[in-house]
């Protein structure tokens, strides 16, 4: 369910870096230095980025370059397992960890990455992470839904909640339809509508752990009790919305559908006509902060 293609990523000039050769990454860090603001975040991304044989050594070079920017690694978790490994790199100062949990025990999640022990080691390395934790840094769980995984999500947070009450943030997202994702459509797709029953049964858990966000939801395809947790966090070019969208009360709240998306159809994303009570922030990636559903308006 990756949304990263068969083929190497495209570097910032849009041409396909054929090598992930040492000399090539940090020419490719250095060109990014005069991009990049103090405040924006330098993320480490694959497939997985752990996984290079010089990993270290691109790591310690990220830090030297960009030293007062926040360091971002995306990992499935495993090589943390190694606490000499994990330890070297919960050295740094201004750093978030996000690892991937695909389901609740080692049959789904083993299942979904195709690696035998996968579950065990990422738990592993994600013990490994805690215990080695900074009060400047911050660690958060990532869960994608999928039709593999959606029915499991409530065990899933179940397990966070046993084995990781500290956690920063626990992510649940909804699948991109690309790279992999797409590839293998017949066994990652699951309508939104399929979804939402599953997603209005883990609303207890937003009071016991210590931050959850929905990445990749329209707003009609959740509960409106859901609707403060809910961020945007797809570019503009990955969105769209459908002509009915043009009819619904929320639409400038709305992240939109993914364009991979295969059904983009009334009748699976229905425009919002109800007067609901809201309050509002001013952040664009986390529009609403509180819903009142007492105040409903039908």
């Amino acid at each position: 369910m990756c949304t990263n293609p068969d083929l190497p990523w495209k570097d910032e000039d849009g041409k396909v870096e054929e090598s992930y050769d040492y000399n090539l990454l940090t020419a490719r860090i250095k060109r990014l230095k005069k991009r990049v603001r103090l405040n924006e975040p330098i993320i480490l991304t694959g497939g997985e980025p752990t996984l290079h044989p010089r990993f270290l050594d691109i790591f310690e070079f990220v830090q030297k370059t960009f030293p007062k920017n926040e360091i971002r690694i995306l990992t499935n978790g495993r090589r943390f397992a190694y606490k000499d490994f994990a330890r070297e790199i919960l050295r740094v100062k201004n750093l978030n960890i996000a690892v991937s949990l695909c389901g609740p025990n080692a049959k789904i999640h083993d299942g979904i990455t195709r690696t035998k022990n996968s579950f065990d080691q990422t738990i592993k390395g994600m013990e490994n992470i805690l215990s080695l934790k900074k009060k400047n840094q911050a660690i958060e769980i990532r869960t994608v839904l999928s039709k593999m995984s959606y029915k499991y999500i409530g065990e899933t947070l179940e397990l966070i909640r046993a084995k990781f009450p500290s956690i920063d943030q626990v992510i649940v997202i909804y699948l991109e339809i690309e790279g992999q994702a797409e590839k293998n459509l017949g066994k990652t797709w699951i309508k939104y509508s399929k979804i939402k029953p599953c997603l209005e049964g883990i609303y207890p858990f937003f009071s016991l752990l210590k931050e959850i966000r929905l990445y990749h939801f329209p707003l009609c395809t959740l509960d409106y009790s859901l609707w403060p947790f809910v961020w945007r966090t797809l570019p503009e070019k990955e969105i769209t919305f459908i002509k009915s969208c043009d009819r619904c009360n929320y639409k400038k709240y709305c992240l939109g559908i993914h364009r991979g998306y295969p059904d983009k159809t009334e009748k699976e994303f229905r425009p919002i006509r109800d007067k609901i009570s809201i309050e509002e922030s001013d952040n664009f990636y986390h529009p609403i902060i509180k819903v009142s559903r007492d105040t409903l308006i039908n």
